[in-house]
């Protein structure tokens, strides 16, 4: 590996590019990860630093009476399955290649790490929090006594950056392991909430429910403990910070601002939790409350499945209201911009009084005109009807009458109207036209 390679990418391309250089490709059968598993497990315990191939029997017979595989192929099975880790880089040969006369193995950090991965059960819970979030405060006010007495460049290496990078880094890392934990549980209460609602949902009401709300109590009350606990830590690591501003100590001032990023992404990931499980148990309880209680016995739900696994055989439709569409009419928008609109002021009181005067003219007039043409059994032809009155009077006084004579012609004259496709512009308006023929009016 190049030197530059050593340190971390400090960049989405980098990363991506340094990963797809180092050639890793892992491919770990459940049977590989119980042998690993048990590799990890067996050098804890033995306090060994080195398996030979007899080590690897002894676990790969534990993984065979586990998986119930034949026991005839143990030592065939063992040499193909050590290879596959040692490809997977998973295990690392520690002899030399071969010179030592025989094979010894090694785990590398990158099998030590799914196995941890795997072994991580350990939750976040108010109180781990609290211990933990503690002991963090606790050694940041031992630095800040510590900054009264010395300042020299050692001093902030070893009693300053170590403690900070290695000390709180490992308790934050403490704390986040804790949070996969918590994930991993709530997805097991998630899987819960589905089973029982397999088996009997009538029964599982009230369990679900319980499910529900003890989670959700959980997560508010750690997410409340977060901020609680990162108010005060992020107070001792401001003070420290700006010692270390008046000193000049950048590398302090890197860790500190890494501390404050872990920090800000432990709150965003209480939050996030909570938000989600808030929209879980509304969707859940949403359907306990709508479907469970409302088909207890599932007769509805079985009906339904019938009716779709016979319709081949046995089609079945829908039948819904689909009343005819008529649109009125629709005022023509020719500008795109509103223009500034300019008057004399005018007395309002008078100015209403004229309108609505006006205004009871035309539905006088609009409704006997019509009320003759009824009583003749004359075709009914809404822009003949209403032209005249545009041309006669403003649009504003006309406009508001015309839902009411639509709703006198199809009342009054017994029939469905016919209703044209065409729009027709009559005065500045755009109006699908509605006609009544003579010959269908019923008297």
């Amino acid at each position: 590996m190049a030197p530059a390679e050593l340190t971390a990418p400090t960049s989405v391309p980098e990363a991506v590019s340094r990963a797809y250089r180092s050639g890793l490709e892992i491919n770990i059968s459940r049977e590989d990860m119980a042998f690993i598993a048990g590799i990890y497990t067996y050098i804890d315990i033995q306090q060994v630093y080195s398996l030979e191939s007899s080590d690897l029997e002894k676990v790969y017979q534990i993984v065979t009476d586990i998986t119930r595989s034949n026991p005839e192929s143990v030592p065939q099975r063992v040499i193909s399955a050590t290879e596959r880790l040692h490809k997977n880089q998973l295990l690392i040969r520690i002899d030399g290649g071969g010179l030592s006369g025989r094979p010894l193995y090694d785990m590398t950090q990158l099998g030590k790490s799914i196995v941890k991965f795997l072994n991580e059960t350990e939750k976040l819970t108010r109180q781990s929090l609290t211990i933990i979030t503690s002991r963090i405060v606790s050694f940041l006010s031992d630095i800040r006594k510590a900054l009264e007495s010395s300042g020299s460049e050692t001093f902030w290496t070893e009693k300053v950056q170590i403690p900070l990078e290695v000390i709180v880094g490992e308790l934050l890392e403490a704390i986040e392991k804790r949070q996969r934990g918590l994930d991993l549980e709530q997805n097991e209460v998630r899987s819960q909430i589905s089973d029982l609602l397999e088996q009997d949902w009538l029964q599982a009401l009230e369990s679900c429910e319980q499910l529900l709300t003890t989670t959700s109590d959980t997560l508010q009350e750690l997410y409340r403990t977060i901020l609680s606990e990162n108010t005060a830590i992020k107070q001792g690591l401001s003070e420290i910070f700006e010692q270390a501003d008046d000193h000049r100590q950048l590398k302090v001032l890197d860790t500190i601002d890494t501390i404050f990023h872990r920090l800000d992404q432990l709150e965003q990931w209480g939050k996030e939790r909570v938000a989600s499980w808030s929209q879980y148990y509304r969707r859940v309880n949403d359907f306990l409350q709508s479907i469970v209680r409302f088909d207890p016995n599932r007769e509805l739900s079985r009906k339904m499945t019938e009716q779709l696994q016979t319709y081949t055989t046995a089609p079945w439709f829908m039948q819904i209201i689909r009343p005819y569409p008529f649109k009125t009419l629709k005022e023509i928008n020719l500008t795109t911009e509103k223009q500034r609109v300019t008057r004399t002021l005018i007395d309002h009181g008078e100015a209403a009084d004229n309108t609505d005067e006006t205004s009871n003219r035309v539905l006088t007039e609009l409704m006997a005109d019509l009320k003759i043409r009824l009583d003749e059994n004359k075709p009914i032809d809404l822009i003949e009807l209403i032209e005249p009155y545009l041309e006669k009077y403003p649009v504003e006084t006309v406009y508001p009458h015309i839902g009411t004579i639509i709703d006198l012609i199809i009342k009054e004259s017994g029939q469905k109207p016919i209703l044209t496709s065409k729009w027709e512009i009559v005065r500045d308006v755009e109006m699908q036209n509605l006609r009544v023929n003579d010959s269908k009016v019923n008297n």
